[in-house]
């Protein structure tokens, strides 16, 4: 049987394309996560922009919410 860690030190020896493959095969196979919103969310959303209600921010304030550093 395969172990883990093996798993993983070969994954560390994957190109960084070739690891966020990996990771989106991983992540479509795992059952119980959100896939996003839907086309009716998005609708909801994208007319409470244009109707000012929400003010939308801006990508690096985004980023920063999410504690990402921004480039």
């Amino acid at each position: 049987m395969v172990q883990l860690s093996d798993i993983q030190k070969q994954a560390e020896e994957l190109s960084e394309e070739d690891r966020k493959g990996l990771v989106a095969f991983l992540l479509h196979g795992m059952s119980g996560l959100p896939s996003g919103p839907n086309d009716e969310e998005l609708g909801q959303r994208e007319a409470e922009m244009d109707s000012g209600s929400v003010t939308p921010i801006s990508h690096a304030e985004f980023l920063s919410e999410v504690g990402r550093i921004t480039r």
